[in-house]
């Protein structure tokens, strides 16, 4: 990317983070900059979408300079209309059918574009609360924020908003748009984009509310609009914020003073080089003392430190102590808090008087609640609950770390737990079709008829990617393993029966021909892909890498190898130079596997899913006529 470029969207954030005044001429900079186009095609290139058509035949295959050179003059003109998205219906796990909106290629660009123009100005101005759909962000950040900071929560307040996506108010988007944006000719391309509508069954229907369906720029939007609610919750917290922290339990604060003295003796018969004790030693010694050797001291304050750690620290009732914490996730969002029930339900009542008056959303009835710390939540798919000890129960383990052995504090005061739900892993393997997990104890696996037909290397690596996959999300878990195990052998003896009904073999055939190194293996050629331990999952690493302090609006855009390959302008296929140049896409490289034609050749050749072609090349495949010779230019 230039310097000029990255200068320009640097200048966005800075504009937005200062807020002195709006950020201008957006519209100038992105019909005036190629380059931002050329980086807003690679971004989206790669996408499971780019191929799907939407409501005509435009999708990202056949992309030029050229293509984005004729949208930016519409843009200048005024004549640019998105097309309305193709809708159709996916199933959700829960059985129900969602909406799903299909734009075209063109609009993909377009929408690509505003993106990134959007996400240099508002990333640096967001909430740390929010973590979905942003950069270096995702739902282990909003999970482990819960962990490492909501210790103590007594109330969980859950949230659930009715079809958030599909009613957000145009109106009142706008308006949040314009608190930073002050140029009008892009907001009312952001406007364009969010009344484009869509079809379905052939006919269409206009968009009153929500975000473009399927559209890369809907989830930087609905960010947007929700950005009011995290400004209202954290000045909620200011309001409700009291207290340093929570004051001590009357029965830890004696035993703590108590030892105190103690320890004070012991210092005063160090300073006197003393044994024990002496009658008249003043100072402050308690009485009690006297005739007291120092070993008899030290003995006591091991008594004490043993009473002390085994003794409620916090006071979990002190009125003088409150608390919000707060997470997002795009819509889903959840609190907790510190205080009475009552408290909890009023705070709940304010939040959600806000979300309908002033942004026109409105809360499920039975899904928005609030629940008990012990009994806990479902949030992002993990069961968040918390480590409870009754007064009277053991808080001390003895524990040993490089050889030395020392007690250590079990609970603090309500520390959080992230836990695998059941419910969860029986659903996945139903839907993967391993087996039933049943009650545990009465599980049962199964083979996978449909993959039979595939070789050995794809089987392995598609239960590979599904299992591995599922374990990474949940390895945040307190109960990874004792949650896991049985999901990972149900899993392994899935694949193992999938490979013996393939080969018709026995089980314990697949194990001793696919076996090495302790694992199952599948060779291919220069490529091996083999199953894996529960074990050998890293737990310690992050999913997404760690998130700047400062935005930097310029870290995820470089010019790369296709856009070079493009700027080269000579057809990889004929070698033809001068002219124009097109980009040909195909979904996977199993698609060409067989590699029968001239051009799948020289795709495998250089193991590309996309090749740069002269548009004449590129007509005469989608044709199918495309010869089997390369073209040479005559000198």
């Amino acid at each position: 990317m230039s310097t000029k470029l990255a200068k320009r969207l640097s200048g966005f954030s800075d504009c937005s983070r200062k807020g002195i005044r709006k950020v201008q001429d957006l519209h100038k900079f992105i019909v005036n900059t190629p380059e931002i186009w050329e980086v807003a095609y690679n971004n989206i290139r790669t996408n499971d979408g780019a191929l799907t058509k939407g409501t005509d035949e435009v999708t990202m295959d056949g992309h030029s300079f050229e293509r984005s050179q004729e949208i930016m003059e519409k843009l200048k003109d005024g004549s640019y209309q998105p097309t309305p998205v193709r809708r159709i219906y996916i199933p959700k796990s829960n059985g129900k059918l969602r909406p799903l909106g299909m734009p075209n290629g063109t609009d993909k660009l377009v929408q690509e574009v505003c993106r990134i123009v959007l996400e240099s100005i508002y990333e640096p101005i967001f909430s740390d609360f929010s973590c979905g759909f942003r950069p270096r962000r995702g739902a282990h950040d909003a999970l482990l924020h819960i962990q490492d900071t909501w210790t103590g929560t007594k109330w969980f307040i859950e949230f659930d908003i009715k079809g958030y996506f599909d009613n957000i108010n145009h109106e009142i988007l706008i308006e949040c748009l314009e608190k930073k944006i002050g140029d009008k000719r892009f907001i009312a391309l952001l406007r364009k984009m969010l009344r484009a509508g869509y079809v379905e069954d052939w006919k269409y229907n206009r968009t009153y509310s929500g975000t473009p369906q399927g559209g890369v720029i809907s989830p930087i939007l609905a960010n947007v609009y929700l950005h009011e609610l995290d400004k209202f919750i954290s000045e909620l917290y200011q309001q409700t914020h009291k207290g340093k922290e929570r004051k001590l339990t009357h029965q830890y604060e004696q035993i703590k003073n108590e030892r105190a003295i103690v320890r004070y003796t012991i210092k005063k018969l160090s300073l006197k080089e003393l044994e024990q004790v002496p009658l008249h030693i003043g100072g402050g010694i308690r009485s009690r003392f006297i005739g007291w050797t120092k070993t008899e001291l030290i003995e006591e304050d091991r008594k004490l430190l043993s009473k002390q750690l085994e003794t409620r620290y916090y006071d979990p009732q002190d009125p003088d102590y409150r608390r919000i914490q707060y997470t997002r996730y795009a819509d889903d969002f959840l609190l907790g808090y510190i205080g009475s029930k009552d408290e909890a339900i009023a705070i709940m009542e304010v939040i959600k008087t806000f979300l309908k008056e002033t942004l026109n959303l409105e809360c499920s009835e039975e899904k928005t609640r609030i629940t008990h710390h012990s009994k806990g939540v479902e949030f992002l798919g993990y069961h968040i609950t918390t480590h409870d000890l009754k007064a009277n129960a053991n808080r001390v383990r003895s524990i040993e770390r490089e050889g030395t052995k020392f007690n250590k504090r079990v609970w603090n005061n309500v520390a959080i737990k992230l836990l695998v739900p059941e419910h969860k892993v029986r659903s996945f393997i139903l839907r993967k079709r391993y087996g039933n997990l049943n009650n545990r104890s009465d599980y049962r696996t199964q083979h996978k008829t449909e993959l039979e037909n595939n070789s050995d290397f794809e089987i392995l690596t598609q239960f590979k990617n599904e299992a591995r996959g599922f374990e990474i999300y949940y390895k945040l878990a307190d109960n990874f393993t004792r949650g896991l195990s049985l999901f990972h052998y149900i899993a392994e003896t899935s694949l193992v029966k999938t490979l013996a009904a393939k080969h018709k073999i026995s089980v314990a055939k697949v194990y001793k021909t696919y076996k090495s190194d302790g694992n199952i293996t599948v060779v291919n050629g220069k490529y091996k892909v083999a199953w894996f331990k529960l074990k050998q999952i890293n737990r310690k690493t992050k999913v997404y890498g760690d998130e700047d302090i400062i935005y930097n609006s310029m870290q995820h855009y470089s010019t790369t190898e296709i856009v070079e390959r493009l700027k080269a302008e000579e057809c990889e296929y004929c070698s033809k130079t001068g002219g124009y140049f097109e980009v040909h896409h195909v979904r996977k490289m199993a698609d060409i596997k067989e590699g029968k034609k001239k051009w799948e050749k020289v795709m495998i050749a250089r193991n590309r899913k996309k090749i740069v072609l002269c548009v004449e090349c590129h007509d005469l495949l989608h044709a199918g006529k495309l010869p089997d010779y390369r073209y040479k230019a005559s000198a």
